[in-house]
């Protein structure tokens, strides 16, 4: 369980980076005022924290599979 945590661990920042280019490129394509659009980032930010370490976790062991 510690490889797992391991590989989790340093796939957690990249999935991040990736789900929040989509989010901020989906939130500035979106109409949103720019008074609201800082909040909207800010809840853009907290939803990709939240996101991105249950996708770490479950593609950890897909990545130690000998035959995919």
């Amino acid at each position: 369980m510690r490889t797992r945590f391991a590989i989790a661990a340093m796939l957690y920042p990249m999935i991040q980076a990736v789900l929040f280019g989509i989010g901020l490129v989906a939130l500035l394509a979106a109409p949103i005022p720019p008074s609201e659009m800082l909040t909207a980032i800010w809840w853009m930010i907290g939803g990709t924290f939240l996101i991105s370490a249950p996708t770490a976790w479950v593609m950890a062991p897909r990545l130690r599979l000998q035959n995919r």
